[in-house]
């Protein structure tokens, strides 16, 4: 085929640094010269012995791992959910996010709680879809929100004062029958101690600062009386003590999604919505596989993962009769007007 040449070939090249007569010393010193990377990667090609013995697809294979060694491009994008998701600080597959957000079923100025311990990206992307008249609040299981995400995207200060926060720890507030350790929101002592001693010579470290429930009382008033349109969870650990909790947060007809990585937590979560009453239910695996598509070489990726984890979905329904546009059923019927046919004349 072409780009193979019957005189040459790559069985005579040894691959151990000798055919390149350039060493790592002169090219650290063009580059403190000043030198560009192009006139870096042409000199190389000069100085290689086993360059033009090389096939034209070796060639151009060679070319491009130098070129992106000593001739690095810098572009700047402007910050977005797809550039976060596809980038590799992100810890959700493009296409599990994509995924999720679908089965939400999120509008400009819906109402959606958002549970996830990995970062702000889910709660960025589900804030984007309510925009600033929506309400998202966000559960969060770690000290302090993860707000990295939401800066990053330029939100407006009004949107941002759409994000709520509230932490795993007070969601048993929302349950008349629960009571925490503490009443005062506080952490138990013994867990960390601030009196302990220290070694002479160690600098003391500063105390973590602790959660306290009259910082997240306005949180705490939207989801034990506001009914929310969707609810979206996403943990390393076990949801379902947090769906438990929040079922009753989410309207008749509200959406449910659920991400984890084991099949026994999203079979728990099923038997328990479809005990509660649901509709449209569905576990997918979600799988992803990426294809490498050149003239004459494709073939998939080498480097895949293998599965991207279970999404729960389904559709919350509600026993009674509710009107139109409200969440509040309808408890005292009108009874229908008995009449007495021998009162009738």
């Amino acid at each position: 085929s072409s780009g193979i040449n019957a005189e040459y070939g790559n069985e005579f090249i040894k691959d151990d640094g000798s055919t390149q007569i350039l060493s790592q010393n002169d090219i650290e010193e063009m580059k403190a010269k000043g030198v560009r990377g192009d006139e870096i990667v042409k000199t190389l090609v000069e100085n290689s012995t086993s360059f033009n013995v090389k096939t034209e697809f070796s060639k151009a294979k060679w070319l491009k791992k130098k070129i992106s060694k000593h001739q690095p491009n810098v572009i700047v994008k402007k910050p977005s959910i797809r550039l976060f998701a596809t980038s590799s600080i992100s810890k959700f597959r493009p296409d599990i996010l994509a995924k999720m957000i679908n089965n939400a079923n999120l509008w400009p100025g819906s109402k959606a709680i958002v549970v996830e311990c990995k970062d702000d990206l889910l709660t960025s992307a589900v804030s984007q879809r309510t925009g600033e008249s929506g309400t998202v609040v966000q559960v969060f299981k770690q000290r302090l929100p993860h707000i990295m995400h939401c800066k990053w995207l330029d939100f407006t200060q009004k949107h941002l004062d759409s994000l709520k926060y509230y932490p795993v720890k007070f969601l048993g507030k929302l349950k008349p029958g629960n009571q925490e350790e503490n009443e005062d929101g506080t952490e138990n002592p013994d867990e960390e101690s601030g009196e302990k001693t220290q070694e002479l010579g160690k600098r003391k470290r500063d105390k973590k600062p602790s959660l306290k429930f009259e910082d997240y009382v306005q949180a705490y008033e939207l989801l034990s009386k506001t009914k929310f349109d969707s609810l979206v969870v996403s943990a390393f650990y076990d949801p379902f003590p947090v769906l438990e909790l929040l079922w009753d947060s989410l309207r008749p007809s509200g959406n449910l999604v659920i991400h984890t990585e084991y099949l026994s937590v999203v079979l728990q979560c099923a038997n328990f919505v479809h005990n509660q009453g649901c509709s449209e239910l569905s576990v997918v695996d979600q799988w992803f596989r990426e294809i490498q598509v050149l003239p004459g070489r494709t073939h998939p990726d080498m480097r895949m993962q293998t599965g991207g984890g279970f999404i729960l979905s389904c559709t919350k329904l509600c026993e009674g009769m509710y009107e139109h546009g409200s969440d509040v059923p309808i408890v005292e019927m009108q009874e229908p007007v008995k009449v007495n046919r021998d009162t009738v004349e």
